[in-house]
């Protein structure tokens, strides 16, 4: 699997006007690119076109340092706010192809996060670096979480005292995840954020919001 050229992209892409043309056109061929940096069947159900009023994130293994960035995954998000009707017609299609549906506080989810606690510098070691939030989320992977695995939200927008991290009104829908070998070797990192049947792999989906009438498209492989 190909991997992203930039490390962490994020844009919020509003309606263009004349003189935002060529910005515009820059942006979506960026989004364009990096549909293609993943396999079809892992983003197909992405849109193929960038929408407008929309955020759209990506982060890639390829720049970072795999000395010492620790775990951290490759992961494409983006969300939008549809029109009522929009939205009940996308969301209609996303909920009939899903496997598994979880609730954005469901207490048996998996979440994948980037995570380095222990660093070597220079031949000194430092330790403890997570913070307890984060290190409670790893020992809640490792002995209570059973669910498919699902990205950590992270979007303050939408940000929630949930497992998930998102605002309680979204509903979680997952298309696929398997376990295995989905990147190139150098770019695979070994975790202890994961129990061992998901150490590597990948997952796919949507998470859904009927108050908001929002989408948030993703997919985290690792």
């Amino acid at each position: 699997m190909k991997n992203l050229l930039v490390l962490s992209f994020v844009v919020l892409v509003l309606t263009a006007s004349c003189q935002d043309v060529d910005i515009k056109t820059n942006i979506n061929e960026y989004y364009q690119h990096s549909l293609q940096c993943y396999t079809s069947d892992l983003v197909h159900h992405f849109p193929s076109q960038l929408p407008d009023s929309c955020t759209f994130l990506g982060e890639s293994l390829e720049e970072t340092d795999p000395i010492i960035a620790g775990f951290t995954c490759d992961a494409m998000l983006l969300w939008k706010a549809y029109s009522k009707d929009q939205y009940n017609k996308i969301s209609t299609e996303f909920k009939n192809l899903a496997d598994t549906i979880y609730s954005a506080n469901d207490s048996s989810l998996l979440l994948v996060f980037s995570y380095c606690d222990i660093l070597e510098v220079d031949g000194k070691t430092y330790d403890n670096l997570e913070p307890q939030e984060r290190q409670e989320l790893v020992m809640h992977n490792v002995t209570v979480a059973s669910s498919y695995p699902i990205p950590l939200f992270e979007i303050d927008e939408y940000k929630g005292n949930t497992m998930s991290g998102l605002t309680e009104d979204f509903k979680i829908y997952v298309f696929e995840a398997k376990s295995g070998r989905f990147l190139n070797k150098e770019y695979l990192r070994g975790c202890e954020c994961l129990p061992n049947k998901w150490k590597h792999g990948y997952s796919k989906g949507v998470s859904l919001s009927d108050e908001k009438q929002v989408v948030i498209y993703w997919v985290v492989v690792w």
